[in-house]
């Protein structure tokens, strides 16, 4: 009993450590679970737009898959980068929608302190979420914001809610 009981503390705290912390890219490059769509995208084989090979990505990090997930995320914020016209429009509610559902999943890929997490990255993820606020609700932005960051405090982890509220300050920045 005493053996299980290290095995499971070992694995939950390997996992709310690990969960959604990019690890070396290698590593999921040589993943069978990650796409092939996703490992070309990674590798400069096509170019995001609103393709099936794209918005196969953009689903993915969806996935339920604490490993794999950290990788989607990362294509994601490198999609950000470049997007314009109907991809803009999949990723802008994707990330709007994914931070309400999930806000520990990514406030924890964020603030990872990996060094291919830029700060640049966290603005891309506000700007985009900023913009699919400025078109739901136009000319109230800042309440709709309000809302769903109230609906994401209640969503996340104690130690998250700061993050939250902080990159949720940025949001509002973005928006006009």
């Amino acid at each position: 009993m005493q053996v299980l009981k290290i095995i499971l503390f070992g694995f939950f705290t390997f996992s709310k450590i690990y969960g959604q912390t990019i690890t070396d890219i290698s590593v999921y490059l040589n993943d069978k679970q990650i796409s092939k769509s996703a490992k070309d995208f990674y590798k400069g084989k096509f170019k995001a737009s609103d393709d099936s090979n794209t918005l196969s990505i953009l689903d993915s990090f969806y996935t339920k898959n604490n490993h794999t997930r950290p990788f989607y995320f990362y294509l994601v914020s490198m999609m950000l980068k470049k997007t314009d016209g109907s991809l803009s429009e999949a990723l802008s509610n994707s990330c709007k929608e994914y931070i309400e559902r999930h806000p520990d999943n990514i406030i924890d890929f964020l603030f990872s302190n990996n060094k291919l997490v830029e700060e640049k990255l966290k603005d891309n993820w506000a700007k985009i979420i900023a913009a699919e606020f400025m078109i739901i609700c136009e000319g109230s932005e800042k309440i709709c914001i309000k809302k769903s960051l109230e609906k994401g405090l209640l969503k996340s982890r104690n130690e998250n809610r700061a993050k939250l509220t902080l990159f949720y300050q940025k949001i509002s920045n973005y928006s006009h």
